[in-house]
Order: structure tokens, then C-alpha cells, then sequence
């Protein structure tokens, strides 16, 4: 499977976690804002450039989880679908408290930077994990150095991407939320 396929499947998993967490059960939905909550104040420091690595740093996590987790193939998709689930979560409740304007301004300036970020990170360590067995089985040894560079370029390209989404969320998604705040209710 292509990088580009795979890179569309990864998203249409993103947006089917999305959906679901939208339509999550009230309980579950308040047991993730908790475990969420707990992250952020564990990461808030005051300092926007402070608090930009600790982004930065947990979303490189994630990225490293994805390549660790290829050889299993499917679980890179899954851990998309997870993070899809747990916005549509946030995006919902954020919404009920803040209005669907504060609640996108709170995620959409990072978020067109970190998504594609997350998911270039899961189709490559997919087609990653696709190659080792094809390698393991006897098939596609040669393709195998290929599709590790490949899977370099797209995990360093994925963590650029991560630290320019961290500087926007530590710095610039804070003052667009307050700024939609203060706007009158359309």
C-alpha cells in the first residue's frame, strides 16, 4: 500500500474517532477530560516556550510509540483512531462550556499543523511494519532499507511538524481562545 493511501486511510480513521468521541457517553467522556486535565496541569508551567517543549515532547512520544508499534501493522491506525476519539471528546466538551467557536479556536490553529503530523508519523510506521514481514517472511528484502529511509524522512518531517504545532499551541492558540472569548455570541 502507497504512502498517500496510506496517509488518507490514516485520516479517515482520524475523523472516525473524531465522530465517535462526538457521540461519546457522557460518563466515558468525563473520565477522559479528567485523565486529560491531569496531562495538562501536569505539563502547564506559565512559561509558553516551557510549556511548548513539554508539548512538543509528548507528541514526539506518540510518534515514537507509533514506529515501536509497527511491527504489529494495525496498531499505529488504531492509536490514530484513539487520539480522533479523545478530540472528539475534548471538542464536545469544550463546546458545552465554551460555545463551538472558543472550542475550535482551541484547537484548529495547532491542529492543521499536529494532525497531518500524527498521521504521516502512523502511515509510515504502518508501511514499516508492513515491510518487516514482508522482510521477515522472505519477501521484499530489498525493499526493506527503501522503506526504513522512507520511514526516517517521514518520522523527522512528522517531528518538525510536532515543534512548530507546540510553538502555535503554547503561544498562539492561548490568545486566539481568549480573543474569541470576548467576542459577542454571533
Amino acid at each position: 500500500m502507497g504512502g498517500k493511501l496510506l496517509f488518507a486511510l490514516m485520516a479517515l480513521l482520524y475523523a472516525a474517532g473524531v465522530a465517535l468521541g462526538l457521540k461519546a457517553p457522557e460518563q466515558l467522556a468525563e473520565t477522559v477530560i479528567e485523565e486529560a486535565r491531569r496531562l495538562v496541569e501536569s505539563i502547564f508551567t506559565g512559561n509558553p516556550l516551557e510549556l511548548a517543549l513539554r508539548i512538543f515532547l509528548n507528541n514526539a512520544r506518540v510518534a515514537l510509540l507509533t514506529a515501536l508499534l509497527s511491527p504489529l501493522v494495525v496498531a499505529p491506525g488504531l492509536l490514530v483512531l484513539a487520539n480522533g476519539f479523545v478530540l472528539g471528546i475534548a471538542l464536545t466538551y469544550a463546546a458545552g462550556r465554551l460555545g463551538w467557536a472558543a472550542a475550535l479556536a482551541a484547537v484548529l490553529p495547532h491542529g492543521v499543523v499536529e494532525i497531518p503530523a500524527l498521521l504521516l508519523a502512523a502511515a509510515a510506521s504502518t508501511s514499516l511494519g508492513a515491510a518487516i514481514w514482508r522482510a521477515l517472511l522472505g519477501r521484499g528484502k530489498a525493499r526493506w532499507r527503501r522503506e526504513l529511509w522512507s520511514f526516517a524522512k517521514a518520522i523527522a518531517l512528522s517531528l518538525l511538524l510536532f515543534a512548530a504545532a507546540a510553538l502555535i499551541e503554547a503561544i498562539v492558540t492561548p490568545a486566539l481562545v481568549s480573543l474569541v472569548r470576548r467576542l459577542p455570541p454571533l
